[in-house]
């Protein structure tokens, strides 16, 4: 028996013709097209966004870091720092030259020695009202050793001191002028410094005076003391007056640190540093944010004084810049600006050079620099609450 065709209704089943397959691929593509360009634009909007956020956050940790130390500038205990006195200290801050397998930068442990020496005050009393701090237009080529000067270009630096925050009280009334001082302990491992045989610099410091003195550190059945003998550097054993410091008195280090911006080499753009003194050695410039592309600095100065002749409080006068500070003991305050730069090109398409402020002056990037990065202005302002507190 033949078997009977099935029927489909009688319909022909074909494919696509080439014309409706030529309207549903420029359909296709129209679609892939305007979804290619939707991707396109969340992705550069989330980069942007992503640069944006890491340059507010690097930005942020910058000034904070140097906003935290800034404050404490010019701290000498409670006094203020206008009672600091130096007990025959030749060199306050011990003014050898970089050595060989020295921490590279920084032209030895006083750097200011290395600019300002015909000024007596710089070398040998950092820490007094008149230069506890010292800002810069540019990084000073003299605070580093000739082969380790750092590469920069349009960018303000600033050197400040201060006593730490790491004190120890006195734990006994010293038995004579020149005796040792007795401390309750050594919770910071003052006597294991690894430099300059293990002398500090130190502020001894009670509610009358503060005396700025070198000793070193040791303990002997239990009992922890200072020597602070002519051996170790000073003029004499005797504190300011022949004083006597009792249990009412603090012993601290004095530190510096050292802000720069500079170009690492191998990097596409430069990083702030920092150049930190803790009292016995200075450590290793450290690189603490990268993409800082330049700093800016100006300086609040108290000019005024009230009716009855007493200082005022105020900075009533802003300068723009380092060389026009007229008393740097008078500066209560201090603008700094930081130009962030993105680490990579074409962070944004939209990006245009255009002219940028920092600190409300014109800002021109470092020649060479990319046109298509991102950059951003982050500032703040520091009032040195020491500088006032001592008016």
């Amino acid at each position: 028996m033949t078997p009977r065709p099935v029927s489909y209704g009688g319909r022909r089943h074909r494919g696509f013709s080439l014309v409706e397959l030529l309207i549903a691929l420029a359909l296709g593509l129209a679609v892939l097209v305007a979804l290619s360009a939707v991707y396109l634009t969340v992705k550069q909007s989330f980069r942007f966004q992503e640069t944006n956020g890491r340059l507010q956050e690097d930005a942020t940790f910058a000034l904070d870091t140097i906003s935290r130390e800034l404050r404490m500038a010019g701290f000498a205990g409670c006094p203020g720092i206008n009672k600091v006195v130096v007990d025959g200290v030749s060199t306050y801050y011990p003014g050898s030259v970089l050595a060989s397998g020295s921490p590279a930068g920084i032209n030895g442990p006083n750097p200011l020695a290395q600019l300002e020496a015909s000024k007596s005050e710089v070398v040998q009393q950092p820490l007094t009202s008149q230069n506890f701090i010292r800002g810069f237009d540019d990084v000073p080529s003299g605070m580093f050793a000739a082969s380790a000067v750092p590469a920069t270009n349009n960018t303000a630096s600033l050197f400040f001191s201060g006593a730490s925050v790491n004190a120890v009280a006195v734990s006994a009334a010293m038995a004579s002028v020149d005796s040792n001082l007795t401390i309750a302990g050594d919770p910071y491992h003052w006597r294991n410094g690894p430099a300059n045989s293990g002398v500090y610099d130190f502020v001894v410091s009670d509610c009358t005076t503060s005396s700025l003195f070198r000793g070193k550190v040791s303990q002997s059945g239990g009992v922890t003391s200072i020597d602070h003998s002519t051996a170790m550097g000073n003029g004499s054993a005797a504190f300011t007056s022949n004083r006597r410091f009792d249990t009412s008195a603090e012993v601290m280090p004095v530190e510096w640190s050292f802000y720069y911006v500079a170009l690492r080499d191998g990097a596409s753009t430069p990083s702030l540093y920092r150049v930190f003194y803790d009292g016995n050695s200075r450590q290793q410039a450290q690189e603490l944010v990268s993409n800082v592309e330049s700093m800016r600095l100006h300086y609040g100065e108290n000019t005024g004084v009230k009716p009855d002749g007493a200082p005022t409080l105020v900075a009533d006068v802003w300068h723009t810049s380092a060389g026009s500070v007229g008393d740097w003991s008078r500066v209560v305050a201090v603008r700094v600006g930081l130009m962030m730069v993105s680490a990579d090109d074409h962070a944004n398409p939209d990006v245009n050079m255009t002219t940028l402020t920092l600190l409300g002056q014109d800002y021109t990037p470092p020649g060479g620099a990319s046109a298509k990065r991102l950059r951003k202005e982050y500032s703040t302002t520091v009032v040195l609450r020491n500088s006032v507190a001592a008016r």
